[in-house]
């Protein structure tokens, strides 16, 4: 019985560290699920301060931000629809080669990129799923609720392209999308005060356009057929 007592009191202080462990690593981190198959952990810091910072700039800096900070550095096209890499030292030298045979040959040698390879792009009017893109980006680290609202951004920019419906987005202009975004609004907290300012705009500005243009797609006037052929006209 005494070494039993013994070997307790042994493993005891082992047992509460390790506990005390779990309860602080709780603190750093922690996990909102599934979001749509993918799994995100995050810290409380800068990633989400940085991200609600950008969504409640103006018009141009979300849309750099989504371009640039999102699509460009997780490897991606500023426009959704291509994916990129950096080319390696020996694909460097090749297309230095293939540049001076290119100016030699008077263009018979193609030439070959220097800084970039694409190597996969989407039909066009289809884009890369926020899903696919976040993976690949250093944002990745968030809770659900910015991961939501960082998502409605990434639709608006790019599926919605801001209200308008062209060629290029018209696979995203459904009932069934718009459903999705609203729900999406919907589903973020009031608080914080930076979330509840993009959720109020979502709500009063970005989803009534993007319902009052979907509407007018579907029910076009004169003048609306007019300015959608020039508009078409002019993404040629």
């Amino acid at each position: 019985m005494i070494n039993i007592i013994i070997l307790l009191l042994l493993f005891l202080p082992r047992t509460v560290y390790a506990q005390e462990n779990d309860i602080d690593n709780e603190d750093e981190y922690y996990g909102f699920g599934m979001a749509e198959g993918i799994t995100v952990y995050g810290d409380r810091s800068a990633t989400e301060t940085k991200i609600l910072g950008a969504l409640n700039g103006s018009l141009s800096d979300r849309k750099s931000f989504i371009e640039n900070d999102l699509l460009e550095d997780a490897g991606f096209r500023r426009t959704g629809n291509v994916r990129h890499r950096k080319t390696e030292a020996s694909e460097k030298r090749l297309s230095i080669l293939h540049g001076v045979g290119s100016l030699l040959s008077f263009g018979l040698i193609p030439a070959k990129p220097f800084f970039e390879i694409e190597y996969a792009k989407l039909p066009n009017g289809r884009y890369y799923s926020f899903e696919s893109v976040i993976i690949n980006s250093e944002l990745k680290n968030i809770s659900l609720d910015v991961y939501n609202v960082f998502k409605l951004e990434y639709m608006l920019q790019i599926e919605f392209a801001n209200g308008l419906v062209i060629e290029d987005t018209l696979n995203y202009y459904t009932e069934e999308n718009i459903k999705k975004f609203e729900n999406l609004i919907v589903s973020l907290p009031d608080f914080p005060e930076s979330m509840g300012k993009i959720k109020e705009r979502y709500l009063n500005i970005e989803l009534p356009k993007i319902k009052r243009v979907f509407n007018r797609y579907n029910n076009p006037g004169e003048n609306y057929l007019r300015a959608r052929e020039n508009l078409k006209n002019s993404f040629r």
